[in-house]
């Protein structure tokens, strides 16, 4: 009888509960390598963007510190510097001829909004301070 008795009154005080919500998962953030290896170009890639306009993707090929790849609706171009070039904002668009390596990185430069879209949370890169550079995408896509 007792133990029905503790039952019950378990049943009854788990029913006037509500179940907590989850709180909201935070940011994925970018692996440290690939962060370091986007903040080290970004003079290059807003340079190269302000280039490109359209372009909303940039690949960037780790073995260079010279050259990423720009891509947007209206295809995909190279954008490089000199390799004796003191500013690293002297940039020029090339045609894109070869395909980018395999691992490649992809980012989109913030501001914006996540480019993962409706199947996942594109990871956020973020400078020391905090700030939001933009996400790094996906190779495979959703």
């Amino acid at each position: 009888m007792r133990t029905i008795a503790i039952a019950i009154l378990t049943a009854l005080c788990a029913c006037g509960q509500n179940a907590a919500q989850a709180p909201p998962a935070p940011p994925v953030e970018q692996p440290q390598g690939e962060r370091t290896q986007i903040i080290s170009r970004l003079p290059l890639i807003d340079a190269c963007l302000s280039l490109s306009p359209a372009a909303r993707t940039v690949t960037i090929d780790p073995q260079s510190t010279i050259s990423v790849r720009l891509s947007g609706e209206t295809g995909s171009v190279n954008c490089a510097i000199p390799e004796d070039a003191a500013d690293r904002s002297a940039a020029s668009i090339l045609p894109a001829l070869n395909d980018p390596p395999a691992n490649a990185i992809l980012f989109v430069r913030a501001p914006g909004e996540n480019p993962g879209g409706e199947c996942y949370e594109a990871p956020e890169v973020r400078s020391d301070s905090g700030e939001l550079l933009g996400w790094t995408l996906d190779p495979e896509g959703c």
